[in-house]
Parts: structure tokens; sequence; C-alpha cells
């Protein structure tokens, strides 16, 4: 991780991504695919352990230092997750 990269907790994440405003927990047509956005919080950091945002306002899983793309369209990403880390 470099200084141009965010580290998100779950809390932090929950609000970066503010009820799926990323589209991250969509169908391949953008339409929502959950029943329950804590719940599609709990299983992303089940599987990863922690979100990073990188200035390209990339989207990745990051789990014993290994990065998974999640998405490479979050639009503002990194602007939003920096407001949300100062705020905090």
């Amino acid at each position: 991780m470099n200084n141009r990269e965010i580290k998100l907790s779950k809390m932090q994440f929950k609000l970066f991504n503010n009820d799926d405003q990323f589209q991250l927990f969509c169908d391949d047509e953008g339409m929502p695919d959950y029943d329950d956005f804590d719940e599609e919080v709990e299983k992303l950091y089940s599987k990863y352990d922690y979100v990073l945002v990188t200035e390209k306002n990339y989207v990745y899983g990051v789990k014993n230092n290994k990065r998974e793309e999640i998405s490479d369209q979050a639009y503002d990403g990194y602007q939003i997750a920096n407001e949300i880390i100062l705020d905090l």
C-alpha cells in the first residue's frame, strides 16, 4: 500500500459505498443483486482482510497482501474514501 491508496475498515466501507452507490453488489445489468446491504458487506469482509481504494478509483479486496479487483469504475471513489477517513 502506498500513500495514494486508502485502506477502508468495514465501518468506513459502509459509508464509502453508501447502500451500494458504486454498484459493487449488482448483477451484470447493474441491478441490485442482494437483499441486505449490511449482509453483503459482512460477506465481503469475511472474504478479504480489508478494502483498498486507489487514486485511480479502483477498488480492491485484499487478503494476505494479495489484491483482487472488485471494481475499476468507482468514479470519485478515491476522493470519497479520502473524505471519509478525514471525517472519522
